[in-house]
């Protein structure tokens, strides 16, 4: 058996996730599979290329893995509207591993228990971001003075850092070391 879409429902196209193509990691005291996600995409990518699918919408966003400054972000796959997931029904447990989904928001529950493990890591906030004047210039600051800011660079030298017109003084008296802010 293969993962197959179901297309007859235009209100809802349903993506069959038969437990067979799921891998078996642990059969005692509860049964665990897995899916990989980048494999559940490809899987996708491969029905919907044919004859049939191709007639049909996407089914799913795909964000490769990016590397930002040495450290590589994992990938993504989101299912897009109108389509769902269904995981053939059983009581056993079903892993999501290899990258971030929404696998979780678009499966249709029955007896089957689903396990993701996102990580959304730093994340952007353009607006909204519940903190006040205060707290968001301090915010900055910290940022600043970790060298983040492209447009303020930290200087460091013995005794002081420097970022955004704020002055660190740093005193090490070889036991301890004090950072104080200058105001």
């Amino acid at each position: 058996m293969a993962i197959t879409i179901d297309y007859s429902n235009p209100a809802q196209y349903v993506i069959n996730v038969p437990r067979a193509d799921l891998t078996l990691v642990s059969s005692s005291p509860t049964e665990i599979r897995e899916l990989d996600i980048d494999d559940f995409r490809q899987a996708l990518a491969d029905i919907q290329d044919d004859a049939e699918g191709m007639a049909f919408p996407t089914a799913y966003v795909h964000t490769a893995p990016l590397t930002v400054a040495g450290v590589t972000l994992a990938r993504v796959v989101e299912i897009l509207d109108p389509y769902v997931v269904q995981f053939e029904d059983g009581q056993y447990n079903v892993n999501i591993v290899g990258g971030n989904s929404n696998l979780s928001d678009v499966t249709i529950k029955n007896q089957v228990g689903l396990n993701t493990a996102n990580s959304a890591g730093l994340q952007q906030v353009t607006s909204g971001s519940g903190l006040s004047a205060e707290q968001d210039a301090r915010l900055r600051e910290v940022w600043q003075f970790r060298g983040l800011d492209p447009d303020n660079a930290l200087e460091i030298e013995d005794d002081e850092q420097r970022a955004a017109g704020v002055t660190l003084d740093v005193d090490d008296d070889g036991t301890t070391t004090t950072v104080e802010r200058q105001p």
